[in-house]
């Protein structure tokens, strides 16, 4: 079950899922010191965004990197690029 709250009106969403993850949710419960499986839920979709965001950071410096090795003044002007010149 998902429990959503939103201007003050409960709302209960069935969800229908295999036994393994509610076992997984479990373990996370318990090894995170969580207090239920609602805020178990929110750990786990806190934790997947700040590791897409710990992903994209590291995107951005690799691609960083590349910039920095790349000599402008070998690059071909777009008109050369579009054989325009």
């Amino acid at each position: 079950m998902l429990t959503l709250h939103r201007n003050d009106t409960k709302k209960i969403l069935p969800i229908k899922v295999s036994q393994v993850i509610v076992d997984e949710f479990d373990d996370i419960k318990e090894s995170e010191g969580l207090g239920n499986r609602a805020s178990t839920f929110s750990f786990l979709v806190k934790y997947y965004k700040m590791k897409q965001l710990h992903e994209f950071g590291r995107a951005i410096d690799e691609l960083s990197n590349v910039v920095d090795k790349i000599d402008p003044k070998k690059i071909p002007s777009a008109e050369e690029q579009l054989g325009l010149s």
